[in-house]
Order: structure tokens, then C-alpha cells, then sequence
């Protein structure tokens, strides 16, 4: 298993290294458009675009109430990898649970939960075989793997279908242009992979850096690309990239081996919370104070927003986190209403780089922003968030 995923690390890395052979090192995986490139291909999303923004940032604006003073029933399927330590999928299911609420919207929710290693992704696509025998209204669903889009390209091929939210990816698939999803919803991992590496230029003028990724597929190549790409010209090195399926025996080992093999090694860089945990746990332990290894995360969860605290993590890009569950029953709640056409295709959040030197009242800040509904709900009940996507029918 091991040496399996150090080879499928060495064909990531190299792809997305290609530009040592004369091409150019790809800001979004082949057969997507960025955000920039949809909007210039579609400018009439530009106004949709900033409409919804500004829904999604305001306070909820009910639909009107139906005659008998009931709320307008919803069947919605959900499929996450939320089996993980970061509180993401989590949190964006209470907001989007609750935000429908507010908009009068009576969810039948049907909500499954698995881990986001390659092992799991058979089994996603078992209970979405199963949801769709049971005719939802609308599906939210997430695109990461080739079986992933196999099986989404179905859905979308017959047309009859149910309105489709993409969770966690902001590129438009270009061979769907024409019948895209109602929603692609998530922060944009070519933003998230700039802002760090930014950063990382500011503060190390040099050295060997590496990446440990999840599994091989999207978000993997999406984030690791744009990373690559934004430190062209500086003297940061990618020397290893490390395809790790969000196992922490193989978390552990990779950053094991990085240190050993790459004395001049400034910093870890982690394409996922699960992996900035074991990996900032593994340096505090391993290496020696005098040798500054950084460790940095992604998302900004509670979960990393406390080892930043705790000077485990250096620096981590936060997502505000809620507003992509709250763009979720935005769009739903249009296009129950016969707005369908005011939905954007792409919502992508904002983002901010917080470190260690972040100031307390500023996180403190932007954990209200960001958790705005998950984390009232985690406060009013402390389970609420652990047993977000629990409980639900299979």
C-alpha cells in the first residue's frame, strides 16, 4: 500500500510539475474553467454573480407564505465525505439546514456521510444509486474522482433529473457547458492556494518545501497546481508530494521521510485539515526547536484555528465557512420559487489568511463570521455539530 501511494505521489507531482518540461503548470485541472474564465465566456453571470453574493451575505428574505400558511416541502439528498476531522461539511449542513428554515423552506432531508479517502468513493456511489431510485427534488453532491463526474454526467445526460448542487468545487466542467448544474457552491481552491502561497513567499525568501495531498483526484490537482504555479519565480522548491489518502499512519510517514531526506526543508504544506493536524502533531514532536519546520493547514476550521493557537500550525487559509450551506438554500429557495434563472452557476466564499501571529480578537471575529449559523447552533447544543449528518434515514 505504501509504496502504491508513494508512486501515485511521484505521477501527481510530476503532472503538476510539467512545467519543468516546457508547459505550463495548470491553475485548474485540465477539462474545468476558473471562475475568471466561465465569467468571461458567460459575462451575464457576472450580474447573477454579485446579486447572490449579496443574498448570501445579508439576512434571510422568506419566500412568501403559501395560502394556508404552510411551508413549501423539499425532498434534498446529501452525500458528503464528512467523516474527517474538519468541521466543513459539518457545519455547512446546519447552515444550509437552517438558513432553508429561515426561508421557509420544510427540508425532507436525507443526508449520508462517508470518509474522504479513495476507499469510500464505491461506497458514495452506492447510496447515490439509492437516492436517486427515490426521486429527490434536489441532490447535493460533491465532484472529486473520475467516477465522481462518471456518474454526475448521468444525472445531468437525462435531464429529468434532480437540481444538482456541487459542493466543494467552484470550475464550471467545460464538456457540461450548456446543461451545467444548478449550483456549483465552495470557496475556490486556486484563491486558497494563492493566498498561501503568497504568504509563504513573504516569510521564507528560501528552501525545499512539500506537499501532502488527499487522494488523487480534483481537489488534490486543483489546490497543488495553483500552489506550484504561484511560486514560480521565488527560491521555495517543491521537492516531494505525497499522496497520503487521508491516512494518518501514511500522514505520519511522509512527513517522517520529508524531514530525513530534506535537510534545508522550511515547511509542510497540507491540501487538507485532516492532514495539517497529524503532520503539525508529527513536527512538534519530531523535530528540534532550533530547526523551524512551518506546517500549514486549510479551511480554518475550529479544529485548526486551535493548533494555530497553540503555535502548531503556522498559517492557514479560513474559509467563511457557513456561507456555502447558506448558498445552498438560497438557490433551492429560488428555484422553488420559479427564480431559477437568478442562480448563478459558480458561488465561490471569501477567504482570509489567518497565522499564529493572528491576533485572538481577530479570529475571534472571523470564527463569528464565518460560523454564523453552525456556530450558534454548536453553542445552543454542543453535539450539534459532532452529529451533524447523523441520525438521518439511511
Amino acid at each position: 500500500m505504501s509504496r502504491w501511494i508513494h508512486t501515485m505521489a511521484q505521477v501527481l507531482l510530476a503532472t503538476l510539475l510539467a512545467g519543468a518540461g516546457g508547459l505550463a503548470v495548470a491553475q485548474v485541472p485540465a477539462g474545468y474553467w476558473s471562475i475568471g474564465d466561465y465569467l468571461e465566456r458567460h459575462p451575464e453571470q457576472a450580474a447573477l454573480t454579485e446579486a447572490f453574493t449579496r443574498r448570501v451575505r445579508g439576512p434571510a428574505r422568506p419566500l412568501a407564505e403559501r395560502g394556508d400558511g404552510s411551508r413549501q416541502r423539499v425532498q434534498v439528498a446529501v452525500i458528503y465525505p464528512g467523516l474527517q476531522s474538519s468541521g466543513y461539511w459539518r457545519r455547512n449542513l446546519l447552515a444550509f439546514r437552517e438558513r432553508a428554515r429561515e426561508l421557509g423552506l420544510d427540508l425532507d432531508l436525507q443526508v449520508f456521510f462517508t470518509g474522504p479517502d479513495s476507499g469510500d468513493v464505491q461506497l458514495q456511489a452506492d447510496q447515490l444509486r439509492e437516492v436517486l431510485g427515490q426521486d429527490p427534488d434536489y441532490l447535493v453532491y460533491t465532484l472529486d474522482t473520475d467516477l465522481h463526474r462518471e456518474l454526475i454526467d448521468r444525472i445531468l445526460a437525462r435531464g429529468d433529473g434532480p437540481g444538482l448542487i456541487l459542493q466543494n468545487i467552484t470550475t464550471p466542467v467545460r464538456a457540461w457547458d450548456g446543461r451545467q448544474p444548478l449550483l456549483y457552491v465552495g470557496f475556490d481552491h486556486v484563491q486558497g492556494s494563492r493566498i498561501l502561497a503568497a504568504h509563504l513567499r513573504d516569510v521564507l525568501p528560501g528552501g525545499d518545501l512539500v506537499i501532502l495531498y488527499g487522494t488523487d483526484g480534483y481537489v488534490s490537482r486543483a489546490r497543488g497546481g495553483a500552489f506550484i504555479k504561484a511560486l514560480e519565480g521565488s527560491g521555495l522548491r517543491i521537492r516531494e508530494g505525497y499522496v497520503t489518502d487521508f491516512l494518518a499512519p501514511v500522514v505520519r510517514r511522509a512527513t517522517r521521510d520529508a524531514l530525513a531526506r530534506y535537510p534545508e526543508l522550511k515547511a509542510v504544506i497540507a491540501c487538507a485539515t485532516d492532514m495539517a493536524l497529524v503532520a503539525a502533531g508529527w513536527v512538534e514532536e519530531a523535530v528540534p526547536p532550533q530547526r523551524r519546520v512551518l506546517v500549514t493547514g486549510w479551511g480554518g476550521g475550529s479544529e485548526e484555528l486551535a493548533a494555530l493557537e497553540a503555535g502548531r500550525l503556522a498559517a492557514t487559509v479560513m474559509r467563511m465557512n457557513d456561507d456555502a450551506g447558506v448558498a445552498m438554500a438560497e438557490a433551492i429557495a429560488l428555484d422553488v420559487a420559479g427564480k431559477g434563472g437568478q442562480v448563478p452557476t459558480v458561488y465561490a466564499g471569501d477567504m482570509v489568511l489567518v497565522t499564529r501571529q493572528t491576533p485572538a480578537q481577530v479570529l475571534r471575529g472571523l470564527e463569528a463570521r464565518a460560523f454564523r449559523y453552525s456556530g450558534r447552533d454548536a453553542r445552543e447544543d454542543p453535539a450539534a455539530l459532532r452529529d451533524a449528518g447523523t441520525g438521518m434515514p439511511p
